[in-house]
C-alpha cells in the first residue's frame, strides 16, 4: 500500500523546492518521479521481503535508498525554515520572492550531505565501550573479569558477511575471560544470514 505519511515530506519538497527552480519541465518531472520513488522505500522493502526492516536488495541499492530517503526527510526541515524566514522578511519588504533559488540549492546540498553523513555513521563498525561494574561481595578470583556484550547488529543485506567478520575480528582481539553469546537481530535470510551467523559464532571460540 502507498505510504502517504512518508509522501507528505516529499510532496512539500516537490512544491516548495523543486517546482520553483528554473529547470525544464522534463527535468522536474524526472527528479520528481525519483523523489517519489525513493520516498516509498519502506513499501519497496515490504514488497521485497515482507518486512519494512529487511530489504532484499543489493547492498549498494540499500545504501542509495537510505541516503535518498534521509535527504527527503532533512530537506523539508530546511525548506520550512527558509519559508518562515522569507515570510518574516515580507514584513519589511513587499517585493521579491520569499526564498531565493540560491537558498533552495543550498538547502538541497545541505540535506544530501547530512543524509550521507547519517548513512556513514549508521554503517560504520561499532567501537567497543568499556564500562566498569562494581559488585559488592564479588569473590577475589573474579575481580578483573571482562565480559563482552554485542547487541543489535541487525544483520541484513546492508550488514553482510564481510561486515560481521570485521566486527568479530575487532572484538576477538580484546581480552575476555567470559565471552557470552552475542545478542543480535537478524533481518535477512538465506546464505547472507547463515554466513553472518557463522562469523558471530566465532566469538565464542
Amino acid at each position: 500500500m502507498f505510504h502517504l505519511n512518508f509522501s507528505i515530506p516529499c510532496l512539500y519538497v516537490l512544491a516548495r523546492c523543486l517546482l520553483p527552480l528554473p529547470w525544464g519541465r522534463r527535468s522536474k518531472i524526472a527528479v520528481g518521479v525519483l523523489l517519489l520513488f525513493a520516498s516509498q522505500y519502506h513499501l519497496w522493502s515490504r514488497l521485497s521481503s515482507g518486512s519494512v526492516f529487511a530489504p532484499e536488495f543489493p547492498q549498494g541499492v540499500v545504501l542509495a535508498f537510505n541516503w535518498a530517503f534521509g535527504a527527503i526527510l532533512f530537506l523539508p526541515i530546511f525548506q520550512i525554515a527558509l519559508d518562515f524566514s522569507g515570510l518574516a522578511r515580507l514584513a519589511f519588504r513587499r517585493s521579491g520572492s520569499i526564498v531565493s533559488t540560491r537558498a533552495r540549492y543550498g538547502a538541497a546540498i545541505a540535506a544530501m550531505l547530512l543524509a550521507a553523513l547519517a548513512v556513514h555513521q549508521a554503517t560504520r563498525y561499532p567501537e567497543p565501550k568499556d564500562v566498569g561494574v562494581a559488585i559488592r561481595g564479588l569473590p577475589p578470583e573474579f575481580d578483573g573479569y571482562r565480559l563482552l556484550q554485542l547487541t543489535d547488529l541487525h544483520l541484513s543485506r546492508l550488514f553482510q558477511e564481510d561486515w560481521a567478520r570485521v566486527v568479530v575480528d575487532r572484538f576477538r582481539r580484546r581480552s575476555m575471560q567470559i565471552p557470552p553469546p552475542a545478542a543480535f537481530g537478524s533481518q535477512s535470510s538465506g546464505s547472507t544470514k547463515r554466513s553472518a551467523l557463522e562469523d558471530l559464532n566465532g566469538l565464542a571460540t
